[in-house]
């Protein structure tokens, strides 16, 4: 029962993201062609996977609060870049708010407050290396990718360094992928630039979801 309430739940949601992602790019780019019918598609088919995912991963209300909303911002993100390689600054503040809240407070309750200082130093770590390879690849991430990977640094910190490596590995590996066959069909070359915010959502989902059952690189 719970888990098809999930799935409800989260496919209504996913919705309402698509809708708003719509609205956010027309914002941006209001003369960009946006298939309402593909928006939708990814919404609910990604938002009522992630609810599932997230009840089956989580125990306690402040971690599902916490990741929920990583994922919707992710979900939205990742819609809205891909059509217009941007990231909406508003919505990284807001996963970043409800992490420090909802993280801070299970930490507390659970006593558990080792798990913030790791957060933080792979948030920091995040936006350090990122910035890093920003200055030596002359500006192939954006602003908002870098912030977003200081969020994401301090969610996937939050539950071990494993997960911090595995979200950072997992982003680059699709990323290259995805532009290996870009170019080797031809539909783009070795400068072009692609979105990399949908693969920092599948980095992401790789290491929250199912870092747990990869071999581990830090043993306490």
């Amino acid at each position: 029962m719970a888990s098809a309430l999930a799935l409800l739940f989260g496919a209504i949601g996913g919705l309402i993201l698509a809708q708003i992602a719509r609205r956010l790019i027309e914002k941006i780019d209001a003369d960009l062609e946006k298939p309402n019918k593909v928006l939708w598609l990814v919404g609910c088919v990604g938002g009522s996977t992630m609810a599932l995912l997230i009840l089956r991963r989580f125990d306690t209300i402040e971690l599902r609060v916490g990741y929920a909303m990583l994922c919707a911002g992710l979900l939205i993100q990742s819609m809205i870049d891909f059509y217009t390689h941007r990231l909406v600054r508003q919505i990284t503040h807001g996963i970043a708010i409800a992490g420090v809240t909802t993280l801070v407070f299970a930490a507390w309750r659970d006593d558990t407050a080792d798990k913030l200082v790791v957060a933080g130093v792979c948030a920091v770590s995040g936006a350090v290396l990122a910035s890093t390879v920003n200055m030596i690849s002359r500006n192939s991430l954006g602003v908002g990718d870098l912030r977003l990977m200081f969020v994401l640094g301090w969610f996937s910190g939050y539950l071990g360094y494993d997960s911090a490596i595995l979200t950072l590995f997992s982003s680059s590996f699709f990323a290259a992928v995805f532009g290996l066959i870009l170019v080797a069909f031809r539909r783009a070359t070795w400068r072009h630039q692609i979105a990399f915010g949908p693969f920092l959502m599948l980095g992401a989902v790789v290491a929250i979801f199912a870092g747990k059952y990869l071999p581990a690189l830090f043993v306490a």
